[in-house]
């Protein structure tokens, strides 16, 4: 929750840190940022005009954020389960320290959307970004969201390219609930997040990675427990991505877990902020009333609440100051050398970039032998999609959630009410002119379980592939963009025909399933030349149908 301005008198103190790092000068004092046997002090020494005068201010300043921090010491160094050598999110330090602007992006799915805050503002990627405006002011940062609610890490990782600018640099990854837990590392979900991680890893900047894990109490069952399993999720798997590729990784579950086992403010989760929530064995879950709701980490059985968004933001501002901290430390011996230099060394920009370098940085072989990522040729999807219809005939663009405020939450997509409605889309499938062989071709479309319809999918003209069948339907109750793989040959011109049709007997699941309908909508289009991995995520779409369907 945010704190009021009188929880601040001293913001002449700030204002001082401020004024200092926007400067592009450093003035470490040898307490100024403490690591040893307690770990990451968050505590600042106040930085006075003169450097002569640093040794002698023994006053704190207040944790350079602008709300009352709700983690404390012990739980940022609990919670950053792995930090590595810190090379990549180091260099992204010392240009904030330096005064550089720098590009940002976090994505994710519903979580990273801001799903379970109440309002924009208070959702964790706005939370760190007011975090990185606040503490190293520059008005040329670049700080985007990309989360997508109701996408997996698959469609990122097809996307790429797109959705993360080329000149980032620094990528926050949250996908931990969204990934089938305990897969082999070998398979399909696995194989795509690497491939994502690779992608952003060799983007030109070389930007820093950090793999965000959420945490969702109520679906953590198993073993004999109905919530709360330490072990349930993705998160021992995809952390031992982390640690191959040297990314750090804070963990909400690590930070937290003791003190949700017992129920303490404001971490609370034995209440959740949604009305009629269900736990995995049917069971009502307590609402958090107005009164009460910030002691409760939880809006709903998956999404954090504000108090649980504003605790991800601080885990992230964690790791951006332990980078802060080890820079100063190894540039201060540049400034000067003796006992003074340890004590009132005056950094400055150059010192800063030069003590954690600037070449491009290499990757390693892929974890999983034989997955090197797959660069894509096209990805149309949001705004961009509306532009690769060729032909419609009963089709339109529409809203799935009108009602939304942000154009990404309203599932804009090419949609069809009858039977014998078709859309014709046109993509270049050629890898270079003239290239021979095939591409994929991937069309996203809603995945839901009332009133949707069957289609077929054909190629037209110029490329050739198998008809094949596109269910909109499914049993779970929860709706998704999934994605429908047809191999194409390649060609310039490659005309693809979706069709609506009626249901029928010889259709898997027969003539009239439950939640049959009229409704198909198309939301994306990507093409790629190599294979591509891509999943359904099954297990993901059963978790939200719990979480959603039960409670509403």
């Amino acid at each position: 929750m945010t704190s009021s301005p009188r929880a601040y008198k001293r913001a002449g103190r700030r204002a001082q840190l401020m004024a200092f790092l926007s400067g592009v000068t450093l003035t470490m004092a040898c307490s100024w940022l403490k690591v040893g046997s307690a770990g990451l002090n968050l505590s600042w020494m106040p930085l006075s005009a003169s450097p002569r005068h640093q040794s002698a201010a023994q006053w704190l300043l207040p944790p350079p954020m602008p709300w009352k921090p709700l983690l404390k010491a012990a739980q940022l160094r609990r919670g950053l389960s792995f930090y590595g050598s810190g090379e990549r999110i180091e260099r992204v330090a010392a240009k904030l320290m330096a005064g550089e602007p720098i590009t940002a992006v976090t994505i994710g799915g519903s979580v990273t959307r801001g799903a379970g805050a109440r309002s924009a503002d208070t959702n964790y990627p706005s939370r760190f970004f007011d975090f990185i405006r606040t503490t190293f002011p520059n008005r040329r940062h670049v700080l985007l969201n990309k989360g997508i609610g109701g996408t997996t890490s698959g469609i990122f990782s097809v996307c790429a390219e797109v959705l993360v600018p080329q000149e980032t640099d620094l990528v926050v990854v949250e996908f931990t609930f969204n990934e089938e837990a305990n897969l082999p590392y070998t398979s399909p979900s696995r194989r795509g997040f690497e491939q994502l991680l690779r992608k952003l890893l060799r983007l030109p900047n070389s930007p820093a990675i950090i793999m965000l894990h959420h945490y969702a109490w109520y679906f953590s069952f198993g073993d004999g427990v109905d919530s709360g399993l330490f072990y349930r999720q993705a998160e021992e798997q995809l952390g031992t991505m982390a640690q191959y590729y040297d990314m750090p990784a804070p963990s909400v579950r690590n930070a937290l877990y003791l003190q949700m086992q017992a129920d303490e403010e404001p971490y609370g989760v034995t209440r959740v902020h949604a009305p009629g929530s269900l736990n995995s064995k049917d069971r009502r879950i307590r609402v958090a009333g107005p009164r009460i709701a910030h002691k409760y980490f939880y809006a709903d059985t998956i999404h954090p609440s504000d108090t649980g968004h504003q605790i991800m933001a601080e885990l992230l501002a964690g790791v951006v100051m332990t980078a802060v901290q080890t820079v100063a430390q190894r540039a201060a011996p540049q400034a000067g050398s003796g006992e003074a230099a340890s004590s009132e060394a005056v950094l400055n920009a150059t010192q800063l970039l030069a003590a954690v370098g600037s070449t491009r940085l290499e990757l390693p072989p892929p974890l999983v032998p034989g997955n090197a990522e797959n660069p894509t040729t096209l990805c149309a999807m949001q705004e961009d999609f509306k532009g690769v219809a060729y032909k419609l005939n009963g089709f339109s663009y529409k809203a799935e959630k009108p009602d939304k405020v942000a154009f990404v939450e309203q599932k804009w997509g090419y949609r069809a009410e009858q039977p014998g409605a078709w859309m014709e889309l046109k993509v270049n499938t050629e890898e270079i002119p003239g290239s021979q062989g095939t591409a994929t071709v991937l069309l996203g479309h809603l995945k839901s379980y009332s009133d949707m319809a069957v289609a077929v999918a054909e190629c037209r003209s110029g490329c050739r592939c198998t008809r094949s069948l596109i269910d909109g339907l499914w049993k779970t109750k929860v709706s998704l963009m999934q994605m429908h793989k047809l191999e194409v040959t390649q060609h310039a011109r490659c005309i693809i025909r979706v069709t609506v049709i009626e249901r029928s007997a010889a259709i898997p699941g027969g003539a009239r399933p439950a939640g049959a309908g009229r409704k198909f909508q198309l939301s994306s289009l990507m093409v790629a030349h190599t294979p591509l991995v891509l999943s359904s995520y099954q297990q993901q779409a059963q978790d939200l149908a719990s979480s959603t369907a039960r409670g509403s």
